[in-house]
């Protein structure tokens, strides 16, 4: 919907831009923008919006005596090069010690390990993972199998590159491939099945439920047939709009994050015993977890991955939802702020043909 929306706009504005000629600099400016800007956006959208919250829902927030691994070629420890966060972890009875506690202190010890590019750790894997989702999604979708049940079917044949993009994002660095570092299908699918159709299910539902609303309301929506008109405003669907908007929040609030939960916390517990994680991790879920070779299953079930997320974890969670939604705000602004000057200098230099 957001999307017709933005497309509908950019129509317009260049319809309105025909029989004029852009000064040969404004092309200079818009380049420039895009040098200084898509960094920021890769950020927000791949690190912010996916990194760090992966790791605060599989980070302990009570470990025992924990003493970060040493992840500098120099072999200097963890603890060595960054104090505080070494105590934050080792010390960990407190909200306020934890690394996931603020975006300052994970953004701190994503960087000690291997410099800005912590930031996009699994960047390769999701890159993979997104391409061929969307192929297999809409080759579903010309089959006419809803949106719905395609989003969670296409996962399902992925489950090893979700598990493995996980498993990348939490741990150590590794000199393995994200190919390589694959679970066993069958263990995964296992333990992974449920959990990526409820979330799946959860994210698609968070999208189809208000359009379904937006419709019912009458609400002025762009015609996809016709992505280049904008339909006829009305004071109303202001009120529509923001009843939309409130009901997509709750939704992802209240389905889509759980879910997510419950998702990455199952996919950690396949994490195998000889890969460290970065951030304190409980592997057995409060002694809820046996591993399998004393008989248990090996990995967490949906019970286990909810039940042992605290609530003070859930409180850190939306805290940083809530930091990462202001950042995204901020970028908005930013970016108002340096475009709207530069198009009203070049259009004022625009020439008339």
């Amino acid at each position: 919907m957001y999307r017709d929306i933005a497309h509908a706009i950019y129509k317009r504005g260049e319809s309105q831009v025909n029989g004029y000629e852009m000064p040969g600099w404004g092309w200079g400016l818009i380049f420039l923008d895009f040098l200084l800007f898509l960094p920021l956006i890769a950020v927000l959208n791949y690190s912010l919006q996916h990194v760090f919250p992966t790791l605060a829902i599989v980070e302990d927030p009570s470990p025992p005596a924990y003493e970060p691994v040493s992840l500098n070629d120099d072999s200097q420890s963890f603890a060595e090069e960054n104090g505080p966060l070494a105590d934050e972890s080792a010390r960990g009875n407190s909200q306020e010690r934890l690394i996931t506690s603020s975006l300052r202190s994970t953004y701190r010890t994503l960087k000690a390990i291997s410099g800005w590019r912590s930031l996009f750790r699994g960047f390769a894997c999701a890159l993979v993972l997104s391409i061929i989702i969307s192929i297999l999604y809409t080759v579903l979708t010309a089959l006419f199998v809803p949106g719905l049940i395609a989003a969670p079917l296409s996962a399902l044949a992925l489950v090893q590159f979700y598990t493995a993009w996980t498993h990348i994002v939490i741990s150590v660095p590794s000199s393995k491939t994200f190919w390589q570092r694959r679970p066993p299908f069958k263990k995964t699918f296992h333990a992974t099945a449920l959990p990526v159709v409820m979330y799946f299910f959860a994210s698609e539902l968070a999208t189809f439920i208000p359009g379904l609303v937006a419709r019912a309301m009458s609400m002025n929506l762009p015609d996809r047939s016709q992505p280049g008109t904008i339909p006829a405003g009305d004071k109303n669907d202001i009120w529509k709009g923001a009843i939309v908007l409130l009901i997509s929040l709750a939704l992802h609030i209240f389905l889509v994050i759980p879910t997510q939960v419950i998702l990455t916390r199952v996919q950690a517990s396949l994490l195998p015993e000889d890969e460290d994680t970065i951030v304190p991790f409980d592997r057995s879920f409060q002694s809820k977890v046996e591993p399998a070779i004393v008989g248990g299953k090996g990995f967490a079930t949906v019970k286990d991955a909810w039940e042992s997320f605290s609530r003070a974890s859930w409180m850190r969670l939306v805290k940083l939802y809530f930091k990462i939604f202001l950042a995204g705000l901020a970028l908005g602004f930013f970016w108002l702020m340096v475009i709207i000057p530069e198009a009203v200098l070049i259009v004022s230099h625009s020439k008339k043909i």
